[in-house]
């Protein structure tokens, strides 16, 4: 029986990225992966000559100095391309449309022209003392730390309870400009009115001051970088490895077991909270309190996607951006509210990263990603048939889907149906399968201001030596918050190592 330093579950960029700096550290690393790919969401796959990402369209951070480079030079991996994306992206209201700007001095400066009266950049300010101060919180809050909030963190103190649209409104009147800032909240998983501020504006700070980068190749190529510097540390990946059972001798994780019991001195789950403390851990080996935590917060919503190839230039509609984002007005609250109810047609997400990257697909043909958000239960959880098995309503429910949000597409791309080569599709049903992420949750828990910051799990669990990395810990979801994720976890476990 092989015995570890450290075993990951998941590989997820969370858990690569633990699993990499730890092994860097000279800890021997086992990471288990249940699917055949690494990466998680991050991940990408081919259909005929096209490479299709599976859920990440970019990541931020990953220019010179910024978070996500940071962690790479500490890796000592081998340069990378990484595509900046500029203009990050297009937003249509309606008749109206915008490019956003990467940088956040020309993005401030195209708003302030159009609305000269509004507070942009005193929000922006706002923004930058906001991220300054979360980045300066300890990982772990004592009770001391606590009571230092107010004075330490005032930015974080007045609004960790707070809503972006809150955040918004201190600064902001005009309900258009709202919408124009807020427009990237699907990047987060929630509309202004009900996300939390600091999840957010750190989303923005990071758009703007750090960047949006795409790797060439696809996305999957993130997760391999990891799990390469992951390798030349030392560390190793199991795919197709599912774990059944964390050891628990004492309240304390000694182990996991797969089709083998594998000893280890400290166990960091990459993979879905509920599962990890409910299934693997066991709901008798865990508090009260963290049992009832649990059963009472919400996961994210989670998203419908769509893949195409198609055989057309796009010359003749004039798309230059990497993503584009079609609404029918300026009302966010009006797009979310008609993706909980399932209904196809108030906007789409559409990424075209063949703009970006034309190697992704054969000679004058190109990708178009189109995805919108929906809920994991709709129409009766997509219509499954005997419990996990789907049977022809789903697949005509999901063809119906498919449809509706390539005609929504196609007032962007006209002609798009009729030039289609390849097309795959996916529900939150696909999501949940090839993850394990309960309801298929795009962002793990929703991140409302009451599960963002503390009120998230922490990386460091009840059960000894049993730790967090990914979206349903802190900082929350987002490639780069994932990976810093795996950052703290790694930090911790050095440090308690360290101690003994």
């Amino acid at each position: 029986m092989k015995s570890y330093d450290v075993v990951i579950i998941g590989s997820g960029i969370g858990g690569l990225t633990c699993g990499a700096l730890l092994a860097k550290k000279g800890f021997h690393v086992l990471v288990a992966e249940q699917h055949s790919l690494p990466g998680g969401y991050c991940t990408s796959f081919r259909r005929k000559k096209f490479v299709f990402d599976a859920a990440v369209h970019f990541s931020e951070g990953l220019g010179e100095g910024g978070s996500f480079y940071n962690i790479l030079k500490e890796l000592k991996v081998e340069p990378q391309k990484f595509y900046q994306l500029n203009p990050l992206y297009k937003v249509i209201f309606g008749e109206d449309s915008y490019s956003i700007p990467a940088d956040l001095k020309e993005y401030t400066s195209m708003l302030s022209d159009e609305f000269p009266q509004e507070g942009i950049d005193t929000l922006f300010e706002a923004i930058k003392k906001l991220n300054k101060e979360i980045n300066d919180l300890p990982t772990v809050f004592g009770t001391r730390d606590k009571m230092l909030v107010p004075l330490k963190f005032p930015t974080v103190f007045k609004y960790y309870k707070k809503t972006f649209a809150d955040m918004m409104a201190d600064f902001i009147q005009d309900t258009r400009l709202q919408s124009i800032i807020s427009t990237g909240w699907p990047y987060v998983g929630l509309p202004p009115s009900r996300v939390s501020a600091l999840q957010m504006a750190g989303y923005l700070y990071s758009a703007h001051c750090e960047g949006h980068y795409y790797p060439k190749g696809g996305t999957q190529n993130l997760a391999d970088i990891l799990v390469k510097a992951l390798k030349n540390h030392g560390g190793e990946l199991e795919l197709n490895t599912r774990v059944k059972r964390i050891l628990v001798e004492n309240k304390k994780a000694v182990g996991i077991e797969t089709d083998r019991k594998i000893d280890t001195e400290y166990v960091v789950s990459n993979a879905d909270a509920r599962k990890t403390f409910l299934n693997l851990v066991g709901s008798e080996r865990i508090p009260g309190k963290l049992l009832n935590q649990l059963n009472s917060m919400q996961p994210s919503i989670s998203f419908f996607q769509v893949w195409l190839g198609v055989d057309m230039s796009l010359k003749d509609v004039e798309l230059s951006e990497h993503e584009i984002f079609l609404y029918p007005g300026y009302n966010c609250d009006y797009v979310y509210e008609s993706a909980l109810q399932g209904t196809f047609g108030a906007g789409c997400g559409i990424c075209i990263p063949t703009l970006v990257d034309p190697g992704l697909a054969p000679e004058g043909h190109h990708i178009v990603s189109i995805i919108y958000p929906v809920p994991y239960n709709y129409k009766n959880t997509w219509e499954t048939e005997n419990g996990n098995r789907r049977g022809a309503p789903y697949k005509a429910l999901k063809e119906e889907v498919k449809q509706n949000l390539i005609k929504t597409a196609e007032k962007v791309i006209p002609g798009l149906s009729g030039h289609i080569v390849v097309s795959e599709a996916a529900t939150p049903v696909t999501l949940q399968r090839y993850t394990l992420n309960w309801k298929g949750a795009a962002y793990g828990w929703d991140q409302t201001p009451d599960q963002s910051g503390t009120n998230r799990l922490q990386p460091k669990t009840p059960v000894k030596n049993l730790y967090l990395a990914g979206h349903w810990t802190t900082p929350g979801g987002g490639t780069i918050a994932v990976a810093l994720s795996g950052k703290n976890a790694a930090e911790m476990i050095i440090r308690h190592r360290s101690k003994l």
